[in-house]
Formats: C-alpha cells, structure tokens, sequence
C-alpha cells in the first residue's frame, strides 16, 4: 500500500491555495515542501512539516485537522484524478483549472459541439457600453 497526500483535495474544498497555506505556514515549514505536498508529488513527508501544515490550516478555516483529512492509503499505481475526473497531468496550471473547475471538459466538448457558441468580449463591451 502507498499513502496518498489529499493537501490538495483538502485546499479545494475550503477554497484555499498552496501559495495562502504557503504564507500562513511561513517559518515553520518550507515553500517548496508545501507545494510538493499540494501537487501531491512529495517523495517522502517530514512529520513536522506536516505538523506545521495542519496548524496554519487550522488556523486559516478555523477547524480542526485530522491525519484522515491530509492522508488516505491507495493501492500502488492507484491514479489521483482532479475534480474534472481525469488524471493529473503534472502542469500546475491545468491541474489547478481541471480542479477549480470539474464541468470544464463537458463545456469544451459542448462548445466543439456547436452547442453553444462565444463572442467576442469586444462585441460584449460595446453591448454594456464600455
């Protein structure tokens, strides 16, 4: 069995970022290991960066945080999917998209569809009188 960081399941469901756990953490754990942390590709865990993960947590929404919450045991080779449902791609910036917004694959494909269509935000402007 493998353990799996949830840090980053975690941030989403109480609307927080790595880089606002980063900060608030500031001084009691490293930058970099929280991002490994968040991305969920840290190698090994230090139990007082994890320590110092949970307390500025705690103190950012004010609830208490339990091992169970952070961690889960995974079958190994078990693939962590975003909250789109599809696999991590690695790319902070998409994983970050796919998490904060689980319907976009379905507006893609609705939007390639031709079932929906977009304008552009100049003609919208002028519409609102910008």
């Amino acid at each position: 069995m493998d353990i799996r960081v949830k840090l980053d399941d975690y941030l989403t469901s109480h609307d927080l970022s790595a880089y606002r756990l980063a900060k608030a953490a500031q001084g009691r754990a490293a930058q970099g290991s929280i991002y490994a942390l968040a991305r969920g590709d840290a190698k090994r865990l230090d139990l007082n960066t994890l320590a110092a993960v949970m307390g500025a947590l705690e103190e950012l929404t004010g609830e208490r945080v339990t091992f169970d919450d952070l961690l889960e045991r995974a079958e190994p080779g078990q693939v962590r999917l975003t909250a789109a449902g599809v696999p991590y791609t690695g790319d902070e910036e998409t994983d970050a998209v796919l998490n904060e917004h689980p319907d976009i694959l379905e507006r893609v494909r609705r939007q390639q569809a031709g079932e929906t269509t977009s304008r552009p935000l100049r003609e919208i402007m002028e519409e609102l009188g910008f």
